[in-house]
C-alpha cells in the first residue's frame, strides 16, 4: 500500500503576536515563502491548523509562489493550489485531500528538475511522516533515529539495490558476497558474515508487507521506489522478531488514478579492466477508471559487467551478473474511504562466477572451476485500507513470498574436481491488521494483530567424480502470532511520551534432511515474549527536538547444522535491549540546516551466529554476549537553493564476550562487518543554463573503516579501511535527463569483504575488491 502523506498542524504553540491577531483582527495571516508544493502544503497546514492528505509523490516537483493572506485556511488552500494542476477535496471542516485537477483544469504544473543524487546519510530537508511507527508520526516528534534516503535527496539513479543504498548512509552495513546473497546490518547490530539458518537482524518491508524473514537481502532492484526508510535500533514492540537491528521499508511510487504516464531509463557503463554494463527499465501507469481504478507496472533488465579474470581457466570478466524483474500494482479506490491494492512481482539474479580474488591489488582468480550462483524471488500482496474523516485508519496487509537460491563453491582442496553446493528454499506468509488514529491534539495510537509463517529449507551436497553425495541439511518452520499497541501522547505543548509493547507467541520446529534424529534431539520449542518500548520527545523551539527511547527485540531459535560431521543441534533465541538519546533539527523551508546527533547503548545476549567450521561446512550456534555503543550524526545543509551539502559519520565501539570471542586477538573481539568509523561527505551544485536547462554537478567521498570477518580465531581476518570518491554531472530539461558519472575516481582497490569461498578461509588472503574506476552514461525520460 502507498501510505498517504499527511501535512498536519504544528505541535508548537503559536507565538503571541499571531495569537492576538487571531482573536482581535479576524483570521490569522498565513504567510508562505516560494517553495515546492509539498513544503508549502505542510507550512500552510501548520499555520492554518488544518490537516492535508495526499498520495501524490510529484508534489515535490511543483513550484509555488509566495502567498500572504488573511483568508480562512480552506480558502488559502484553494489560493495556493491555483494554477498547479491540483485541487483540494474537503473531508471535513478541517481536513482536506489534495488530488490532481481534472484535465480541463488550468495548465499542468511547472515542474522543477529533480536534484542530482548527493551522498545523503539520512537527512531530510523537510519534515516527514515516519511510516515505521504505523501511526503516521511526524519525524519532528518521533522519539528515535530514522534514516531516509529518497526525500530531500533522491535515491541514486540506475540499477541499485540496498547494498548500493548502504553506500549512501554509513548507518547501513552490508557484506559483499554478491547480489541476492548479501546480509544487511543496521547500526552495527551484526551477527555474522555468513548465510545460514538464523533470522535476519534487519526486517525488510515493501510498502506494508514483509518480504524477507531469514537469510540474505533478496537484492530487489529499486526502480520506481520513491524512498528507503531505515528505522534504527530494535523494533520488537511494533515489528516483532527479527527486527533486532531495525527495519528497512521500501516505499513504491504510487499508482496514479488520474493521469496516464510512465518513465523509461537506459544506462551504460565501462569499467576499467572489465566488460561493459548496461540496464533498461520501463515504468508505465495506466488509468483504467478515472479516479477509481489504475495499474502501475515496472520491468527491468540489468547486466553488471565483470572485472575479474580467471587465469587458471583462461576466462575473462567472470563475475558478470544478470538481473531481470517485473513488478505491478493494481489500485482500486472503492469509495467511502476504502482502498485496495493488489500487487506482486518476480526477480531473477544469475551470477556467472564468484567475485573474490586472492590479492586485492590484482583482479585475478585461480579457482579450478566456475562458482556460479542464482536466486529467484516471487511475491504477492493484498492491502485493504479504510480512512475516516476523524483520523481513524484501518489497514489489513497480507503477503506471500517464495524464493529459491543456489550457490556452488570450488572444493578442489578436498580433492580434484570436487565442488560444494548449497540449495535453499524459503516460503514466507505474513498478515497484519491494525487500527490507528491521529488525534486532533496531535497525539496518535495504533493497535494490531500480526501472524507469520516462515519455512526455510537448506540442502547441501558434495560433487565428486563418482557422483553427488548429499550432506546433512535442515528445515525450519517458524510460526508466530502477536498483538501490539503503541500510543503517543502530549504531556505538555512541547513534551511527548510514547508507550507501547508487543506480546508474541512463537513456535519453531526443525527437521534434519537426511539423517535420523539423535535421542537428544528436540524437534521444536515454543516461546512467549513481551517487548515493551518507551520514548520521549521534547521540542525545544526553533525546530530543535531532544529525544530518547528504550527498545528491545529478539529472534526465535531453531535447528541448524552443528559442528562435526552429520550433526544437527538446536540454537537458542537471542535478545537485545537498547537505550538511545539524541537531538534533531529539521528545516522548514527550502534552505537551511537539518541535522541529528544520537548516542545509543545496547546489550545483546546469546547471540545467534551462522559460522563455518574448519572443513568449510556451515554451522550455527550461540556465540556469547556483546555490548554495543554507537554515536551517529548527519547534517543536510542547503545554504542557497542551488547548493546542497551533506555529511554523515558513524562511530561504534563494541565487544563480544564468551568462549568463542576469547579465541580472537583482543582488538578483534568485535562484531563482524562493523567498522569503528565510517563517514560520507557530498556536495551538489545546480546551474541554470538558459530558460530550460539545469546542470547539476555532484561530488562525494566516503570512508569505510576496518572491520573483522567474524568472531573467533578462525574468522579473525581484517577487511575494510578504504575510501572512495565519485563525480557526476546531470543535465535536465523538462521530461528529459542525461547524466554522466565517474565512480571510484582514484581507482581504489580496497577489500570490501574477506570471504568468497568457505574452503579458503584458513589462508587469510581472500579479498573482494571495490569495482574499479567506472565511467557511466544514463538517459531518462518521463511520458
Amino acid at each position: 500500500m502507498v501510505a498517504a502523506v499527511l501535512f498536519v498542524p504544528a505541535l508548537l504553540a503559536p507565538d503571541t503576536a499571531h495569537a492576538q491577531a487571531s482573536m482581535v483582527g479576524g483570521p490569522r495571516r498565513i504567510v508562505l515563502a516560494p517553495a515546492t508544493l509539498d513544503v508549502a502544503l505542510r507550512e500552510l497546514a501548520r499555520q492554518g491548523g488544518i490537516t492535508v492528505v495526499t498520495t501524490d509523490a510529484r508534489l515535490r516537483g511543483v513550484r509555488t509562489p509566495a502567498l500572504s493572506t488573511r483568508a480562512k485556511p480552506a480558502r488559502a488552500l484553494a489560493q495556493l493550489l491555483r494554477g498547479t494542476g491540483y485541487r483540494a477535496v474537503a473531508i471535513d471542516d478541517t481536513s482536506f485531500r489534495v488530488v490532481p485537477a481534472p484535465r480541463k483544469a488550468p495548465p499542468p504544473p511547472r515542474r522543477i528538475p529533480a536534484r542530482a543524487a548527493a551522498p545523503a546519510p539520512s537527512g531530510n530537508a523537510q519534515d516527514i511522516i515516519v511510516t515505521a511507527s504505523k501511526q503516521g508520526t511526524e519525524l519532528a516528534r518521533y522519539p528515535g533515529s530514522v534514516s531516509v534516503v529518497g526525500r530531500g535527496v533522491a535515491l541514486p539513479n540506475g540499477s541499485i539495490d540496498l547494498s548500493d543504498v548502504a553506500g549512501q548512509t554509513p548507518i547501513l552495513q552490508t557484506t559483499a558476497l554478491g547480489p541476492g546473497r548479501n546480509k544487511l546490518f543496521i547500526r552495527g547490530i551484526a551477527d555474522s558474515s555468513f548465510n545460514g539458518a538464523t533470522e535476519s537482524t534487519a526486517s525488510l518491508y515493501l510498502d506494508e508487507v514483509q518480504i524477507a524473514f531469514a537469510g540474505p537481502d533478496p537484492g530487489l532492484k529499486l526502480y520506481d521506489i520513491g524512498e528507503v526508510e531505515i528505522a534504527e535500533g530494535p523494533q520488537g514492540a511494533l515489528h516483532g522478531s527479527g527486527a533486532i537491528g531495525g527495519i528497512i521499508r521500501l516505499t513504491s511510487n504510487p499508482v496514479s488514478l488520474d493521469r496516464d504516464g510512465g518513465h523509461v531509463e537506459w544506462g551504460g557503463a565501462l569499467t576499467g579492466q572489465g566488460s561493459p554494463s548496461n540496464d533498461l527499465a520501463v515504468v508505465a501507469n495506466k488509468v483504467l477508471v478515472p479516479g477509481t481504478l489504475g495499474v502501475r507496472l515496472v520491468g527491468y533488465h540489468v547486466v553488471d559487467g565483470g572485472y575479474i579474470d580467471n587465469v587458471r581457466t583462461a576466462t575473462n570478466d567472470i563475475n558478470r551478473v544478470l538481473t531481470s524483474g517485473l513488478r505491478g500494482t493494481l489500485r482500486w479506490d472503492v469509495g467511502d474511504g476504502w482502498h485496495m491494492e493488489l500487487g506482486g512481482g518476480a526477480q531473477s539474479i544469475v551470477a556467472r562466477d564468484a567475485q573474490y580474488v586472492l590479492n586485492e591489488d590484482v583482479l585475478v582468480s585461480r579457482a579450478a572451476m566456475a562458482q556460479p550462483s542464482w536466486s529467484d524471488m516471487r511475491f504477492g500482496r493484498l492491502v485493504l485500507s479504510k480512512n475516516w474523516a476523524s483520523g481513524l485508519q484501518f489497514v489489513s496487509a497480507t503477503g506471500y513470498v517464495r524464493s529459491s537460491a543456489f550457490e556452488e563453491f570450488d572444493a578442489s582442496v578436498l580433492g580434484a574436481q570436487q565442488s560444494y553446493q548449497l540449495d535453499g528454499e524459503k516460503t514466507l506468509f505474513s498478515h497484519e491488521s491494525r487500527l490507528s488514529r491521529r488525534l486532533s491534539g496531535g497525539g496518535s495510537w495504533v493497535v494490531g494483530l500480526n501472524l507469520i509463517s516462515d519455512q526455510s529449507v537448506m540442502a547441501r551436497s558434495l560433487t565428486r567424480r563418482q557422483g553427488v553425495r548429499p550432506v546433512i541439511g535442515v528445515t525450519n518452520l517458524t510460526r508466530s502470532g502477536a498483538v501490539f499497541a503503541e500510543a503517543t501522547h502530549p504531556l505538555t505543548d512541547r513534551l511527548w511520551v510514547t508507550l507501547g509493547g508487543r506480546v508474541t507467541a512463537a513456535r519453531v520446529d526443525g527437521e534434519p534432511s537426511i539423517r535420523p534424529r539423535a535421542s537428544s534431539f528436540v524437534r521444536g520449542r515454543s516461546t512467549v515474549r513481551v517487548d515493551p518500548t518507551v520514548g520521549l520527545s521534547w521540542q525545544l523551539g526553533g525546530d530543535w527536538t531532544l529525544f530518547g527511547r528504550y527498545q528491545s527485540g529478539f529472534r526465535t531459535g531453531g535447528l541448524a547444522v552443528a559442528a562435526g560431521v552429520g550433526r544437527v543441534a538446536n540454537f537458542e533465541s537471542d535478545s537485545i535491549h537498547m537505550v538511545e538519546a539524541g537531538i534533531r533539527h529539521l528545516r522548514r523551508t527550502e534552505t537551511g540546516l537539518s541535522a541529528s546527533v544520537s548516542l545509543s547503548r545496547a546489550r545483546w545476549t546469546a547471540i545467534q551466529a551462522d559460522l563455518l567450521n574448519r572443513a568449510g561446512q556451515p554451522v550455527t550456534s550461540n556465540i556469547g554476549d556483546a555490548r554495543i555503543t554507537a554515536l551517529e550524526g548527519w547534517a543536510d545543509w542547503v545554504p542557497r537553493r542551488d547548493w546542497h551539502l551533506t555529511g554523515a559519520v558513524f562511530l561504534t565501539d563494541n565487544e563480544v564476550m564468551g568462549s568463542t570471542a576469547a579465541l580472537s586477538r583482543a582488538r578483534n573481539r568485535r562484531l563482524p562487518e562493523t567498522p569503528s568509523v565510517s563517514a560520507r561527505l557530498g556536495v551538489v551544485r545546480d546551474v541554470h543554463v538558459g530558460p530550460r536547462w539545469i546542470l547539476s554537478g555532484k561530488a562525494e567521498a566516503a570512508f569505510v573503516g576496518p572491520s573483522v570477518l567474524g568472531v573467533g580465531d578462525f574468522f579473525d581476518a581484517r577487511q575494510g579501511g578504504y575510501g572512495v570518491a565519485n563525480l557526476g554531472l546531470t543535465a535536465r530539461s523538462g521530461r528529459y535527463a542525461l547524466a554522466a558519472t565517474l565512480d571510484n575516481l582514484l581507482d581504489e582497490r580496497g577489500n570490501r569483504f574477506a570471504y568468497g569461498n568457505p574452503f579458503l578461509l584458513a589462508r587469510r588472503n581472500v579479498s573482494t575488491p571495490v569495482r574499479p574506476r567506472t565511467v557511466g552514461l544514463r538517459f531518462s525520460a518521463d511520458f
